[in-house]
């Protein structure tokens, strides 16, 4: 599974760490990065996807002012349901997108 840049709408936002476009998620695992979709938005929301390896799964997290501990909106993705990212990540974008 590959994800590409042209899949993604970031509306506005600032990509400040892309590895997400250059993992392929069919591959092992060991090299997958932690931290590997970072968008930042002016409005101080962070939109962040990150694997765990513990879980050998995706989380698709919303930030609001560098509060990682409690994110606005956080979902589980299984690492190879592309779809389930996809649609995640657009909500996440959208909420980051319109604030709180």
């Amino acid at each position: 599974m590959n994800i590409y840049r042209n899949e993604i709408d970031v509306k506005g936002g600032k990509i400040t760490d892309d590895t997400l476009f250059i993992t392929d998620f069919n591959g092992p695992v060991g090299y997958i990065d932690e931290d590997i979709l970072l968008v930042e938005y002016e409005n101080d929301f962070i939109v962040d996807i990150s694997y765990h390896e513990s879980r050998n799964d995706l989380s698709v997290n919303v930030i609001f002012e560098s509060d990682w501990e409690h994110p606005v909106y956080t979902k589980s993705i299984g690492l190879l349901d592309k779809a389930g990212l996809l649609a995640s990540l657009k909500e996440a974008i959208d909420i980051a997108v319109k604030g709180k």
